[in-house]
């Protein structure tokens, strides 16, 4: 099995996770900007669900927790984004943690935070929208962390090189809110894309739209002569899911870099027949064909849903064999105790 930690010589570590998950006291500070169903919210629900005792802080509403440095706060697009430990303070208090998480959004803890923190918790940070915010934000933030998790392959040896240890986040869902609800008349279509107008997604909408029943959703769309529909949160992303044929996730970031996106666990989950890009990654956690469904380029994307429409058998064989298998191997739920167990058997590390 290959090494899952990318890092250079260690030091020793002060602290070190507890043996048991129950007796783990996660202070675990992200913002939520997808609202109810955004993934820093749902790896949060998983790791309290998982048996850990999890003090919640979201940063949404508590503004006055982040220092940018004078620029205009946009969740570590341009920037790291520092918590200020003063205002921190109550919350670690409160939870007298022996984990602190930094979910996202190029969050992270100055030199000196971090000492005064170390002593007594071990410091985890988490990106997830890597490699785009790579040079900006994320690797500042990383090397005062005793692991960095990211979304992205190609940024693991790159911590490496800073001297981070550093791993591949494992993608999951939660499927205590991701789950099959009844469709809606107003919300049924043939394809449903739901997200924001990526270069690489406008041609494939565009055919998409002049050839099938297709309903939109996200930001960006109308300046490409694109209707969308707007923003949808919570249940109403649940229904738009349950009542398409189809849900294409595209896999380019709006960068250009092709990654496994959450957004393939949470659909399956949720009981969408789930439609995306062919990737040698997507294939260790779906099987095409069997789970998913996938395509090369949109007029592959074309074919394919004029397939699952006119085989409606099939694709529901499909939609059930994706959704048990995100249900079987892809919690965050289930993610989190291996998380943990990796962190544990590398208390060495600093």
């Amino acid at each position: 099995m290959a090494r899952w930690w990318s890092r250079s010589a260690a030091e020793g570590f002060r602290t070190t996770l507890p043996d048991r998950l129950t007796d783990v006291r996660a202070l675990h500070v992200g913002g939520y900007w997808r609202g109810p169903n955004d993934m820093v919210r749902h790896m949060m629900l998983g790791l309290r669900a998982a048996g850990a005792f999890v003090h919640e802080v979201n940063t949404d509403e508590r503004p006055e927790l982040l220092d940018t440095e004078e620029r205009p706060y946009d969740r570590g697009s341009t920037g790291p984004v520092w918590l200020r430990l003063s205002a921190l303070q109550e919350a670690i208090d409160a939870s007298r943690p022996n984990l602190v998480i930094c979910n996202a959004g190029g969050l992270g803890l100055r030199p000196a935070d971090a000492e005064r923190l170390r002593p007594r918790a071990f410091l985890l940070g988490i990106a997830l929208s890597d490699p785009d915010v790579f040079d900006v934000a994320t690797r500042h933030v990383a090397p005062h962390f005793d692991a960095f998790l990211t979304n992205a392959p190609s940024c693991v040896p790159r911590y490496g090189a800073l001297g981070v240890p550093a791993a591949l986040l494992p993608i999951a869902t939660n499927e205590e809110f991701y789950h099959p609800v009844p469709p809606r008349s107003e919300m049924r279509c043939e394809v449903l894309l739901l997200g924001r107008a990526h270069p690489d997604r406008i041609e494939p909408a565009r055919a998409l739209l002049a050839r099938f029943e297709t309903h939109v959703y996200g930001e960006g769309w109308d300046e490409h002569g694109i209707p969308s529909r707007g923003l949808i949160f919570g249940d109403d992303v649940l229904a738009a899911l349950n009542s398409a044929s189809a849900s294409v996730v595209f896999f380019r970031t709006a960068g250009g870099h092709s990654l496994v996106k959450v957004g393939l666990f949470d659909f399956a989950a949720a009981g969408a027949l789930v439609v995306t890009n062919r990737s040698p990654e997507v294939e260790e956690s779906f099987t095409y064909g069997r789970e998913i469904i996938g395509f090369a380029n949109t007029a592959e994307l074309l074919e394919t849903i004029s397939h699952v429409l006119e085989h409606p058998e099939e694709a529901e064989r499909i939609r059930q064999a994706g959704r048990a298998r995100a249900l079987r191997d892809h919690t965050w739920k289930a993610a989190w105790p291996c998380i943990l167990e990796r962190l544990r058997a590398q208390g060495t590390w600093r």
